[in-house]
């Protein structure tokens, strides 16, 4: 992966979410862009992206290095959560402010931007893909809704037994979440798929991205960014700068490197998860500021990344 290579597919991702934005904007879909946005995003989550999952769990074998791909990532995320609580408790924010900011700063949209992108920054490393998926699989499926759910609890002003967080039964039968309990006992046993099966998950996981940014573009609403300056910027900062920055120190002071490990840094280097902006939300903690970090982030997640590229290419190898 080189800087010039990149060029290409930043360029076809931001023109997704412009195409995205523009059909939102004519009404040619004859439904709501929020809508269609959502019909999308349930495509990808229930279909493409379980489809991507199972592709690259089953094409090749889990190596220690994809393992280790956790550990950068993973320290990453629990140090963020503390710097967010550490600023917002010395800047006197309210509490749902404080819970917006550590969860949404933290938590990365690992999912449906962090796999799709690795897939086409490292079109030929499966061992790349299966990192970001077993990142996203520990870091935004079980600790967001464990750690991060049970902080948003705390900091929102939501109460009573509807406030609860979800059963694990309807966590684990989520596609995406079955799709990971299916592949990875049958990558770790040596099973290999049928070529037919491989190439129906690979045609079907290649629309991802494709779905996901143009589900982006229908959705991007560039009015939450108004108010909730101070912490905005502070989330910012710690979601698009301190967050890379400590993956990539843990990755060096562990003497890490290769395609996986880039790959951590880079899931550690994307947007604020809409999950999380959606956890805060559900637990009445401040929903505008949880948009604002979701949108802003993901309108300088591309800028940020093209910044990016040369540590990820010499972490790469």
């Amino acid at each position: 992966m080189s800087v010039t290579a990149l060029l290409p597919t930043l360029l076809g991702l931001l023109a997704l979410v412009v195409v995205g934005v523009i059909v939102g904007r004519t009404g040619r879909l004859g439904v709501p862009a929020d809508r269609a946005a959502g019909a999308l995003t349930a495509l990808v989550v229930d279909v493409t992206l379980p489809a991507l999952t199972l592709d690259v769990l089953l094409r090749a074998r889990l190596t220690s290095a994809v393992a280790w791909s956790l550990v950068p990532s993973t320290a990453s995320l629990l140090a963020c959560l503390a710097a967010g609580w550490v600023v917002s408790s010395l800047a006197g924010w309210s509490r749902p402010v404080r819970g917006t900011v550590m969860v949404c700063a933290a938590f990365c949209n690992t999912s449906f931007l962090g796999v799709p992108i690795t897939r086409a920054l490292f079109p030929d490393r499966t061992d790349a893909v299966q990192a970001a998926v077993l990142i996203d699989t520990v870091d935004t499926t079980a600790l967001l809704w464990t750690v991060g759910i049970a902080l948003a609890q705390h900091f929102g002003e939501r109460r009573g037994a509807d406030g609860a967080p979800p059963r694990l039964r309807a966590l684990l039968l989520r596609p995406a979440t079955l799709a990971v309990i299916v592949g990875l006992p049958l990558n770790l046993l040596g099973v290999t798929a049928p070529p037919a099966l491989l190439a129906l998950l690979q045609w079907v996981g290649a629309t991802t991205s494709v779905l996901v940014f143009l589900a982006l573009g229908l959705r991007l609403d560039l009015s939450v960014l108004r108010g909730q300056r101070a912490p905005l910027l502070a989330s910012l900062a710690i979601k698009l700068a301190l967050s890379p920055l400590l993956a990539l120190l843990a990755a060096r002071a562990l003497s890490l490197h290769g395609a996986p490990i880039a790959v951590s840094v880079l899931q550690s280097s994307m947007p604020a998860a809409v999950i999380a902006a959606a956890v805060a939300t559900q637990e009445r903690c401040d929903d505008r500021l949880a948009a604002a970090i979701v949108m802003s982030s993901l309108a300088l997640s591309l800028p940020c990344l093209w910044l990016w590229s040369p540590v990820l290419r010499a972490l790469a190898g």
